[in-house]
């Protein structure tokens, strides 16, 4: 039986994922937040915040922003598959800037 040791950016987008997941759990009691991958970011650069039932530190914030830069990229939920899955940073900045794109047809969303 052989044994492969995981690499650092392995490890780092395991546990990247696993405490995006313990956030929502923790202060929301939900396994994911609907656009939690959304609100994780938007903290990231603004800043600690209330959070459900609990605060996203910046301690959390730090450590959040260690693992994607480790990691190279963040966790999304995939609607459709019910589960999260990683995207590269460039695939993520990608989903990010549609999200942020108004909707056709819906003036002002």
């Amino acid at each position: 039986m052989s044994y492969e040791e995981p690499t650092h950016e392995e490890l780092a987008k395991d546990t990247l994922g696993r405490m995006m997941a313990d956030l929502s759990e923790d202060c929301w009691c939900a396994v994911w937040l609907r656009d939690l991958e959304f609100t994780l970011w938007e903290t990231l650069t603004a800043g600690g915040r209330d959070f459900g039932w609990g605060r996203i530190e910046e301690r959390d914030i730090t450590r959040m922003k260690n693992l994607h830069e480790r990691a190279g990229g963040w966790w999304i939920w995939v609607k459709g598959e019910d589960c999260q899955r990683f995207v590269t940073t460039e695939e993520w900045l990608q989903i990010l800037a549609r999200k942020k794109e108004p909707q056709a047809g819906c003036p002002g969303v």
